[in-house]
């Protein structure tokens, strides 16, 4: 490998991206934040793959699809389908390597579905975890793999559950993030306090997130490790 390469990371989320920046070291990743936009993740991907990244890597929070899955969980991302029909493969070879990492808890492989739309109802999630197979749902990741496909770099995804299946997203948390991947912070305040029955799912859903975060903080600084090794970065 050249010695510029580096490992392109794309998040949706600031919470998400400070999380891989305490893991990884700075000089071999580097990270773009797209917001809750798979059109923005492919534009980062796309012009992290003309600066000679060696792989691109999704990593951030999801929704949980799968009922068996709950609040921190990590999973590998093998695929991601769209309910376009399309399908991105991950490279196998990056997915063996975060395999063997070594982490604690196993990190199985799943198929994710990215949405253009948030998913937000359970009813929803058990009907894409039916016709699609995927175990949880995410916003930029078939992006940065439509990117990745394109420009024929590695891709392959890290995710942490948030919410689990069974949990609907109150309505105060829909388009809470903003696009620089921020979180309007006084607007979910203010339509929880027009509608203050919201209050305990909304908590719910920070403490989902936040466990989520938590987990990937554990398991970062190992699936990197294994990753720079296998590309010898």
């Amino acid at each position: 490998m050249s010695a510029n390469q580096f490992i392109a990371v794309i998040c949706g989320l600031k919470s998400e991206a400070a999380v891989v920046r305490a893991c990884a070291p700075a000089e071999k990743i580097r990270i773009a934040v797209s917001g809750a936009s798979a059109e923005r993740a492919e534009e980062l991907a796309r012009g992290l793959c003309c600066e000679s990244a060696a792989a691109i890597l999704s990593v951030g929070v999801s929704g949980g699809l799968a009922p068996d899955l709950v609040s921190g969980d990590i999973i590998l991302g093998s695929a991601i389908r769209t309910r376009s029909g399309s399908e991105y493969a991950a490279s196998a070879n990056l997915i063996a390597s975060l395999e063997a990492a070594g982490t604690e808890v196993p990190t199985p492989r799943a198929i994710i579905f990215g949405s253009d739309e948030i998913v937000a109802s359970a009813r929803e999630k058990a009907m894409l975890f039916e016709r699609y197979g995927a175990s949880a749902v995410d916003m930029e990741s078939h992006g940065a793999a439509r990117a990745a496909r394109a420009a024929g770099v590695p891709f392959a995804a890290i995710r942490a559950i948030a919410d689990p299946a069974s949990r609907a997203l109150p309505p105060a948390a829909l388009n809470a993030v903003a696009p620089d991947g921020s979180t309007r912070t006084l607007s979910v305040l203010w339509k929880c306090a027009k509608a203050p029955a919201q209050l305990p799912a909304l908590l719910q859903l920070g403490s989902d997130s936040e466990t989520a975060l938590k987990s990937l903080r554990n398991s970062l600084g190992g699936l990197f490790r294994r990753l720079l090794f296998s590309l010898d970065l």
